[in-house]
């Protein structure tokens, strides 16, 4: 199995091998790409060969993400093959998710606006987290803004914290 990302470029390669098990150059070697799905033609052309090597190959953007196989089809006299390719969504942004970890863990962060009650506790502001400390002193380029909020009970004890993405 080939595990793709959508949208990146990917590489799909085989060899090709002779009766006597060494690396067959030369040969014209075709391919299709199909969706698992319904059995509809994705792709389909002539794979290159790298140099003479025997080893044949192609590249290929999956748009979609799903499940696909990959059918070879050499000329008469040598095996076919086929290999099933998983092609997964890109996990996106993940420098700025682990950035948006970090600033809830209070690196790079800023509570503004605070709002309090007569007792002097925080019922509500915003936190802004950033990528960098000259970012957060000069509050500029947040990564991402969140509303605070308390609600306080008896005895001015906080019986709700809640943090919410704003943008």
């Amino acid at each position: 199995m080939i595990i793709f990302t959508k949208d990146t470029i990917g590489y799909l390669e085989t060899s090709i091998i002779n009766i006597d098990g060494q690396f067959k150059s030369g040969l014209t070697v075709t391919y299709e790409i199909r969706s698992c799905v319904d059995d509809s033609l994705v792709a389909s052309g002539t794979l290159s060969e790298v140099g003479t090597s025997g080893v044949y190959k192609t590249s290929y953007t999956f748009t979609n993400a799903g499940q696909y196989r990959f059918l070879v089809t050499p000329p008469i006299g040598y095996e076919s093959g086929m290999e099933d390719i998983i092609v997964e969504e890109m996990i996106t942004k993940i420098d700025e998710q682990i950035k948006r970890i970090l600033g809830l863990c209070q690196e790079n962060y800023r509570i503004i606006d605070p709002q309090y009650n007569k007792m002097g506790a925080l019922l509500s502001g915003t936190i802004k987290i950033y990528a960098n400390k000259s970012d957060c002193d000069g509050d500029i380029n947040p990564i991402a803004t969140y509303t605070i909020e308390s609600t306080y009970g008896n005895w001015d004890q906080m019986t709700e914290y809640k943090v919410t993405k704003t943008s």
